[in-house]
């Protein structure tokens, strides 16, 4: 995942509430097995691009695990979805274990379907972020021609966290 992904999700992570947090993770989820798809799409690859591949099937897994706990498993729709994501871990598995990226499409749709079943769902929640005491992030041009960078108004203050 390159820095500037990792950035934007920091940063939604940072405002979610709930449902929010639920989307984010379907997002990185995509995110991690799109890039091990891309990763093996030449017919040839070096063994870089298999480490490549094998990373985001390993972190995808991570996120699926994360995913499978969130589940409250008093309701049926939870059990339903739990069935699913076992499933997806499956081929997740079987993806990494052959280096074949051949069933990844299909985890990906799945996935993509119910990361929007999701988003469609928060859209109701208006709960607060789960994480208070936050920096205020904001956005400017910088003195490079075009680009755009990120700052904290509360850089270099002390928190109350300290070692």
């Amino acid at each position: 995942m390159t820095s500037e992904a990792k950035q934007d999700f920091m940063l939604r992570i940072s405002e979610a509430n709930k449902s929010r947090m639920v989307v984010i993770l379907y997002d990185m989820f995509l995110t991690y097995v799109k890039e091990s798809v891309t990763s093996r799409s030449g017919k040839e690859y070096t063994l870089e691009d298999l480490e490549t591949y094998r990373i985001g099937i390993r972190n995808a897994k991570a996120v699926l695990r994360e995913l499978i706990e969130s589940l409250n498993m008093e309701y049926d729709i939870a059990r339903r979805t739990y069935q699913i994501y076992r499933f997806v871990e499956r081929e997740l598995i079987m993806a990494d274990i052959r280096r074949d990226p051949e069933g990844l499409p299909e985890v990906i749709k799945i996935m993509k379907s119910l990361r929007d079943a999701y988003e469609e769902a928060t859209e109701a929640d208006d709960s607060e972020p789960l994480m208070k005491n936050t920096d205020m992030i904001y956005a400017g041009m910088t003195y490079g021609k075009g680009t755009l960078a990120t700052g904290s108004r509360a850089a270099g203050t002390n928190r109350g966290f300290l070692a």
